[in-house]
């Protein structure tokens, strides 16, 4: 528990049980986030969030398989691989949200709810470094193609279109959250 940042919100209690033995009791006396809605509409959101998850995850494997001549440069593609770190972090916030009922602790919130926003935000960032960097590899390069270029780039900003989608999204469906203390 040295690195476990939730854990001034645990409280254990030792008693004596009925067979005479000690025992730890863990409970959790920190703070409550409920949804404002019901567990119905709080699945179909998970649904939505799950979709939106997976469309980046193919938007940014469509990108890569462009394959376009700024591939084989280093400052072009270590920028492209490092969008798979949000997209998995989505990915992972996804996959916690789907195990979360419409009243969470604090660990499960920010594990779910709070790792969709900022990795959201994170994949929209890099998509737009790449769009800068490829641009000013078009600028230097001009015997290139420039469809699959521009496709490319194209494709990127469907990522960065489909990250605000999901934003203007999760506004609604994460907009209420209540904090509960307990």
């Amino acid at each position: 528990m040295l690195f476990n940042k939730y854990k001034d919100d645990y409280k254990q209690v030792q008693s004596i049980g009925i067979d005479g033995k000690l025992r730890t009791v863990t409970f959790y006396e920190g703070s409550y986030f409920e949804l404002p809605y019901d567990e119905k509409q709080f699945k179909k959101n998970k649904l939505v969030c799950a979709g939106f998850s997976i469309l980046f995850l193919l938007i940014f494997l469509g990108a890569g398989l462009i394959n376009p001549d700024s591939s084989k440069t280093a400052w072009i593609v270590f920028p492209y691989f490092f969008l798979f770190l949000p997209i998995g972090f989505n990915l992972l916030g996804t996959f916690n949200l789907l195990g979360q009922k419409c009243r969470m602790e604090k660990a499960g919130y920010e594990e779910s709810i709070i790792r969709l926003k900022k990795s959201s935000m994170a994949i929209m960032i890099l998509a737009a470094v790449n769009i800068i960097l490829d641009l000013i590899f078009i600028c230097i390069n001009h015997n290139i193609n420039f469809v699959i270029e521009f496709s490319y780039i194209v494709i990127l900003l469907l990522l960065i279109a489909s990250v605000i989608a999901f934003g203007v999204k999760y506004d609604k469906m994460f907009g209420g959250v209540i904090r509960n203390s307990n």
